[in-house]
């Protein structure tokens, strides 16, 4: 099971994080179609679903935000844990242990993709594989001081490490 963050990981939201941090989400969705998804990542998601991965979102947003473009992009992702539903929030694993849950996936075969050292602190409580994706940070170093047990620069670095552990095409 491969499980995303969503803000900074699959998608540049750093344009809204004012009207996120303002729980504006009515303005962040009138923004979203604007919003570009990273290089590469709907084609990694599409391959990670083709080679059986289950895909999931944890995010500190609300659903409605990920769902959104999950169905823009068309996006193989059937799980998303969302802002209201856990009573814990990252760096909390409750979001990671529920999306695992639903997969009936465990922690030894669960690889959890995320920009922040919340994050990396929430693999950590699931005892999951903390991946960094620093493509999205301005600033790396709060990440790596957090720990990952890998930080890919790029979406095509972190492709190239699910070919080896997954066999998808690199």
């Amino acid at each position: 099971m491969i499980i995303f963050d969503f803000d900074q990981t699959l998608v540049d939201t750093s344009s809204v994080e004012h009207l996120r941090a303002a729980r504006n989400w009515k303005a962040v969705m009138a923004q979203a179609p604007k919003l570009p998804v990273y290089d590469g990542i709907t084609q990694l998601l599409q391959d990670l679903h083709e080679s059986g991965q289950t895909i999931a979102i944890v995010t500190k947003s609300p659903d409605m935000v990920p769902k959104a473009f999950i169905k823009a992009h068309g996006w193989p992702i059937d799980i998303v844990v969302g802002y209201h539903h856990v009573k814990n929030r990252k760096p909390h694993p409750e979001g990671l242990l529920l999306a695992m849950s639903k997969a009936g996936a465990g922690p030894e075969d669960t690889y959890h993709v995320g920009d922040q050292p919340q994050d990396t602190e929430a693999s950590r409580g699931a005892d999951v594989m903390a991946l960094g994706s620093a493509w999205g940070c301005t600033d790396t170093s709060e990440l790596v001081a957090s720990n990952p047990d890998a930080i890919f620069n790029s979406v095509s670095e972190l492709r190239e490490y699910f070919a080896g552990k997954l066999g998808i095409a690199a």
